[in-house]
């Protein structure tokens, strides 16, 4: 082989290692957890009006929110949201005493963005999108 299909071969294996760190990073992973009635309930940035679920679902088709304590201790809510064409994978990172969070990683079709890709999308959802029910209405 050579040195260039060497490098490639590294960095799939690098991808990889830290796409499957990002998965499997927590351990014991529950869909009913304070944490994430707490996530569910706090306001979304740059739109201090509407709480995380509802802009949550407003832009999703589907939605699904699990908790897991990361390797290092972190108590980690993880949302899955999808639509027609794209799934979205959010992380928030929540202290122990529910006194913040943070917006930790967010995947889009399973590739983890960039922190300035990040900040631009989780920007993008402060745009009011029509509810799946005013959909329902207005094609009537």
């Amino acid at each position: 082989m050579t040195i260039g299909q060497h490098l490639r071969v590294l960095i799939c294996v690098i991808a990889m290692g830290c796409i499957t760190g990002f998965v499997l990073n927590g351990t014991e992973i529950d869909t009913d957890s304070p944490y994430i009635d707490y996530i569910k309930v706090q306001k979304w940035p740059f739109k201090e009006d509407t709480s995380i679920s509802e802009v949550f679902d407003t832009h999703y088709e589907t939605t699904y929110w699990e908790y897991f304590t990361a390797r290092a201790g972190q108590h980690v809510v993880q949302f899955t949201g999808t639509d027609a064409k794209q799934q979205f994978v959010f992380q928030f990172v929540v202290e122990e005493d529910y006194s913040s969070f943070s917006i930790g990683a967010l995947k889009q079709n399973n590739i983890l963005l960039r922190p300035e890709d990040k900040w631009t999308y989780v920007k993008s959802l402060t745009m009011k999108k029509t509810s799946k029910a005013e959909e329902s209405f207005l094609s009537l």
